[in-house]
Protein backbone atom coordinates (compact mmCIF):
# COMPACT_ATOMS: atom_id res chain seq x y z
CA UNK A 1 0.00 0.00 0.00
CA UNK A 2 1.11 3.39 -1.16
CA UNK A 3 1.90 5.89 1.77
CA UNK A 4 -0.14 8.74 2.79
CA UNK A 5 1.13 11.76 1.01
CA UNK A 6 3.27 13.55 3.47
CA UNK A 7 2.68 17.03 1.80
CA UNK A 8 0.25 19.00 4.40
CA UNK A 9 -3.38 19.31 3.48
CA UNK A 10 -3.24 23.51 3.91
CA UNK A 11 -4.83 25.43 1.49
CA UNK A 12 -2.04 27.74 1.12
CA UNK A 13 0.85 25.46 2.03
CA UNK A 14 2.22 26.84 -1.50
CA UNK A 15 2.24 30.51 -0.86
CA UNK A 16 3.89 29.98 2.12
CA UNK A 17 7.64 28.85 2.98
CA UNK A 18 7.30 26.72 6.70
CA UNK A 19 10.46 24.86 5.64
CA UNK A 20 13.20 24.88 2.42
CA UNK A 21 12.36 21.58 1.54
CA UNK A 22 8.94 19.85 0.75
CA UNK A 23 8.38 16.05 0.80
CA UNK A 24 6.89 14.67 -2.88
CA UNK A 25 5.45 11.44 -3.48
CA UNK A 26 6.60 10.36 -6.73
CA UNK A 27 4.62 7.19 -8.95
CA UNK A 28 6.63 5.40 -11.63
CA UNK A 29 6.11 4.14 -14.55
CA UNK A 30 7.12 0.66 -13.08
CA UNK A 31 4.39 0.29 -10.39
CA UNK A 32 7.21 1.97 -7.88
CA UNK A 33 6.56 4.15 -5.20
CA UNK A 34 9.45 7.19 -4.45
CA UNK A 35 9.08 9.71 -1.63
CA UNK A 36 11.82 12.28 -1.91
CA UNK A 37 12.45 15.50 -0.33
CA UNK A 38 13.66 18.16 -2.41
CA UNK A 39 14.35 22.03 -2.25
CA UNK A 40 10.95 24.28 -3.01
CA UNK A 41 13.34 25.65 -5.87
CA UNK A 42 14.24 22.49 -7.11
CA UNK A 43 13.50 22.38 -10.95
CA UNK A 44 11.52 19.31 -12.34
CA UNK A 45 14.44 18.41 -14.25
CA UNK A 46 16.55 17.81 -10.76
CA UNK A 47 13.79 16.36 -9.21
CA UNK A 48 13.38 13.53 -12.53
CA UNK A 49 17.47 13.32 -12.33
CA UNK A 50 17.09 12.38 -8.21
CA UNK A 51 13.93 9.85 -8.20
CA UNK A 52 15.86 8.48 -11.61
CA UNK A 53 18.93 7.97 -9.39
CA UNK A 54 16.85 6.50 -6.41
CA UNK A 55 15.04 4.29 -8.92
CA UNK A 56 18.24 2.41 -9.79
CA UNK A 57 18.53 1.18 -6.44
CA UNK A 58 15.19 -0.25 -6.83
CA UNK A 59 13.21 -3.56 -8.86
CA UNK A 60 12.06 -3.13 -12.15
CA UNK A 61 14.23 -0.44 -12.87
CA UNK A 62 15.10 -2.07 -16.19
CA UNK A 63 11.56 -1.68 -17.40
CA UNK A 64 11.95 2.14 -17.37
CA UNK A 65 13.17 3.78 -20.59
CA UNK A 66 15.22 6.35 -21.45
CA UNK A 67 14.51 9.69 -18.90
CA UNK A 68 13.88 12.10 -21.36
CA UNK A 69 10.91 9.74 -22.74
CA UNK A 70 8.84 10.46 -19.77
CA UNK A 71 7.55 13.77 -18.49
CA UNK A 72 5.75 14.86 -14.77
CA UNK A 73 2.04 14.95 -14.64
CA UNK A 74 -0.08 15.84 -11.79
CA UNK A 75 -3.39 17.15 -10.06
CA UNK A 76 -3.37 21.19 -10.40
CA UNK A 77 -5.95 23.45 -8.30
CA UNK A 78 -8.57 23.23 -10.78
CA UNK A 79 -8.30 19.37 -9.82
CA UNK A 80 -7.28 18.35 -13.33
CA UNK A 81 -4.57 16.43 -14.50
CA UNK A 82 -1.86 18.36 -15.90
CA UNK A 83 1.56 17.49 -18.02
CA UNK A 84 4.39 19.80 -17.61
CA UNK A 85 6.70 19.69 -20.62
CA UNK A 86 9.07 22.62 -19.56
CA UNK A 87 11.22 20.86 -17.06
CA UNK A 88 12.98 23.84 -16.01
CA UNK A 89 9.81 24.69 -13.85
CA UNK A 90 10.59 24.58 -10.03
CA UNK A 91 8.10 22.62 -7.72
CA UNK A 92 7.10 25.32 -6.54
CA UNK A 93 5.44 26.87 -9.89
CA UNK A 94 3.57 23.99 -10.67
CA UNK A 95 1.91 23.64 -7.08
CA UNK A 96 1.28 19.90 -7.13
CA UNK A 97 -1.95 18.92 -4.81
CA UNK A 98 -0.64 16.83 -1.88
CA UNK A 99 2.79 16.85 -3.47
CA UNK A 100 2.15 13.92 -5.57
CA UNK A 101 3.90 13.58 -8.62
CA UNK A 102 2.95 10.80 -11.72
CA UNK A 103 5.93 10.24 -14.34
CA UNK A 104 4.22 8.97 -17.65
CA UNK A 105 5.26 8.20 -21.07
CA UNK A 106 5.57 11.51 -23.21
CA UNK A 107 3.20 11.59 -26.17
CA UNK A 108 3.96 12.04 -29.33
CA UNK A 109 0.29 12.47 -30.95
CA UNK A 110 -0.35 16.14 -30.39
CA UNK A 111 2.65 17.49 -27.83
CA UNK A 112 1.44 21.07 -27.36
CA UNK A 113 -3.05 20.36 -27.16
CA UNK A 114 -2.64 19.22 -23.56
CA UNK A 115 -0.18 22.10 -22.93
CA UNK A 116 -2.67 24.54 -24.70
CA UNK A 117 -6.07 22.83 -23.06
CA UNK A 118 -4.37 23.66 -19.71
CA UNK A 119 -3.36 27.00 -20.40
CA UNK A 120 -7.20 28.10 -21.81
CA UNK A 121 -8.82 25.60 -18.40
CA UNK A 122 -6.46 27.99 -16.00
CA UNK A 123 -7.91 31.23 -18.01
CA UNK A 124 -10.79 30.31 -17.66
CA UNK A 125 -11.31 28.80 -14.46
CA UNK A 126 -12.60 25.72 -15.59
CA UNK A 127 -11.79 22.72 -16.87
CA UNK A 128 -12.11 21.62 -20.50
CA UNK A 129 -13.47 18.15 -19.16
CA UNK A 130 -16.58 20.32 -17.39
CA UNK A 131 -17.88 21.95 -21.25
CA UNK A 132 -17.42 18.19 -22.50
CA UNK A 133 -19.99 16.99 -20.49
CA UNK A 134 -22.48 19.40 -21.22
CA UNK A 135 -25.62 18.90 -23.34
CA UNK A 136 -27.02 22.44 -24.69
CA UNK A 137 -27.22 22.69 -28.14
CA UNK A 138 -26.43 26.35 -27.77
CA UNK A 139 -23.27 25.61 -25.70
CA UNK A 140 -22.13 23.31 -28.88
CA UNK A 141 -23.29 26.00 -31.39
CA UNK A 142 -21.05 28.30 -30.10
CA UNK A 143 -17.90 26.43 -30.01
CA UNK A 144 -18.52 25.47 -33.83
CA UNK A 145 -18.79 28.98 -34.61
CA UNK A 146 -15.74 29.82 -32.83
CA UNK A 147 -14.08 27.12 -34.37
CA UNK A 148 -15.03 27.96 -37.44
CA UNK A 149 -13.63 31.45 -37.55
CA UNK A 150 -10.26 29.82 -35.69
CA UNK A 151 -9.86 27.89 -38.75
CA UNK A 152 -10.42 30.67 -41.05
CA UNK A 153 -7.75 32.54 -39.40
CA UNK A 154 -5.45 29.99 -39.29
CA UNK A 155 -5.97 29.30 -43.05
CA UNK A 156 -5.71 33.36 -44.25
CA UNK A 157 -2.14 33.23 -41.78
CA UNK A 158 -1.27 30.65 -43.72
CA UNK A 159 -1.30 31.73 -47.08
CA UNK A 160 0.13 35.41 -45.72
CA UNK A 161 3.97 36.26 -46.64
CA UNK A 162 7.06 36.19 -44.69
CA UNK A 163 6.40 40.09 -44.12
CA UNK A 164 2.96 39.54 -43.02
CA UNK A 165 4.00 37.15 -40.68
CA UNK A 166 6.92 39.24 -39.15
CA UNK A 167 4.57 41.83 -38.46
CA UNK A 168 1.73 39.43 -36.85
CA UNK A 169 4.65 38.04 -34.19
CA UNK A 170 6.84 42.03 -34.14
CA UNK A 171 4.71 44.84 -34.69
CA UNK A 172 5.46 48.43 -35.42
CA UNK A 173 5.47 50.01 -32.36
CA UNK A 174 7.11 53.24 -33.35
CA UNK A 175 5.99 54.07 -37.26
CA UNK A 176 4.07 52.04 -39.62
CA UNK A 177 5.87 53.53 -42.48
CA UNK A 178 9.54 52.63 -43.96
CA UNK A 179 10.16 56.69 -43.19
CA UNK A 180 12.26 58.04 -40.10
CA UNK A 181 9.99 60.17 -37.82
CA UNK A 182 11.51 63.73 -37.32
CA UNK A 183 11.87 63.37 -33.75
CA UNK A 184 13.90 60.38 -34.50
CA UNK A 185 16.55 62.31 -36.50
CA UNK A 186 18.50 64.19 -34.13
CA UNK A 187 19.05 60.78 -32.01
CA UNK A 188 21.35 59.51 -34.93
CA UNK A 189 24.65 58.54 -34.51
CA UNK A 190 26.61 59.54 -37.59
CA UNK A 191 23.46 58.92 -39.55
CA UNK A 192 22.93 55.12 -38.63
CA UNK A 193 20.98 52.77 -36.32
CA UNK A 194 22.56 51.01 -34.04
CA UNK A 195 21.06 47.52 -33.73
CA UNK A 196 22.13 45.07 -30.56
CA UNK A 197 21.34 41.61 -30.70
CA UNK A 198 21.61 39.43 -27.76
CA UNK A 199 21.53 35.60 -27.29
CA UNK A 200 18.90 34.55 -25.09
CA UNK A 201 20.69 33.11 -21.66
CA UNK A 202 23.91 34.06 -22.64
CA UNK A 203 26.38 37.06 -22.49
CA UNK A 204 26.90 37.02 -26.07
CA UNK A 205 25.63 39.93 -28.05
CA UNK A 206 26.20 42.08 -31.32
CA UNK A 207 26.11 45.42 -32.55
CA UNK A 208 25.31 46.65 -35.63
CA UNK A 209 25.41 49.80 -37.39
CA UNK A 210 23.02 50.67 -39.76
CA UNK A 211 23.50 53.37 -42.18
CA UNK A 212 20.16 55.22 -42.98
CA UNK A 213 19.98 57.69 -45.86
CA UNK A 214 17.77 60.10 -45.91
CA UNK A 215 16.82 60.76 -49.80
CA UNK A 216 15.42 57.04 -49.55
CA UNK A 217 13.34 57.67 -46.45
Amino acid sequence: MVPAPSCPLSWDYWTSTPSDYVDLTCLMPNSIYLPVSVSWDATLQDVKEEIWDLAGKMPLFGMLREMSGYVFQFINSLAVPEEVDDENKRVRDIRPVFGVLMIIERSIDKPGETLLNTQISRLIGKGLNEFDSLRSSEVNDFRMRMRCLAEESLMKRAQSTPLDRLKYHCPPRLADSPSVPITLNSHLNNNCFILVTKVANTEVSFKFFIVFLKGTG
